[in-house]
């Protein structure tokens, strides 16, 4: 079992994006929309820029 550790958070108009590391497997991104629904690609990326920025690419699509 891995421990998620919050390294990120940024906030758009009702939206928040965090980003979590997975232990030494690498980050994952949670979107938090405006009806409080939490929601993750459930992919595991290398770097918090790459996590980060695939969140911020979920929020403009829903936009």
């Amino acid at each position: 079992m891995y421990l998620h550790r919050i390294v990120q958070i940024s906030a758009w108009a009702g939206w928040l994006v965090e980003v979590s590391q997975l232990g030494n497997q690498g980050y994952q991104c949670w979107v938090v929309n405006p009806e409080l629904d939490v929601l993750s690609d459930g992919a595991i990326y290398q770097t918090s820029s790459a996590a980060m920025s695939a969140g911020r690419q979920f929020i403009q699509r829903q936009q």
